[in-house]
C-alpha cells in the first residue's frame, strides 16, 4: 500500500512537472511570435515613413523648387537616414543640376 501512494505521488509530480513543461513551452513560443511581429511592424513603419517622405520630397520639388533648404533637410533625411533611392535619385539629382545646388556629401549620384 506505501508503494502505491509513492507511485502515486511520484508519478503525480511528474505531471505537475510535465504540465510546467508544456505551459514553459507555449509561453516561449508566444514570445517568438510576438518578438517577429515586432520585427515585421519595425519593417511597416520604416516603409510607410519612407514612402511618405518620397511624396513630400516630390512635391516640394515640383511645387516649390525654390525652397532648398527643406528640398535639402527633407532629402538628407530621406536618402541618409531612410536609406531611400528608388526612382527618387534621379529627380533629386536633377533638382540638385537645374538648381544650381551642389551635391551634397551624404547623396550618392548612384
Amino acid at each position: 500500500m506505501t508503494e502505491n501512494i509513492l507511485l502515486g505521488l511520484l508519478g503525480g509530480g511528474n505531471l505537475i512537472l510535465f504540465i510546467k513543461f508544456l505551459i514553459e513551452r507555449h509561453d516561449r513560443k508566444k514570445e517568438r511570435v510576438e518578438d517577429q511581429d515586432a520585427e515585421g511592424m519595425e519593417k511597416r513603419l520604416l516603409v510607410l515613413e519612407r514612402d511618405g517622405l518620397r511624396t513630400q520630397l516630390l512635391l516640394l520639388i515640383l511645387l516649390r523648387p525654390t525652397e532648398q533648404t527643406e528640398i535639402l533637410r527633407l532629402a538628407e533625411h530621406y536618402f541618409k537616414d531612410l536609406k531611400g533611392n528608388w526612382y527618387m535619385t534621379s529627380i533629386f539629382n536633377k533638382w540638385l543640376e537645374e538648381s544650381d545646388v551642389a551635391s551634397p556629401e551624404w547623396f550618392d549620384k548612384e
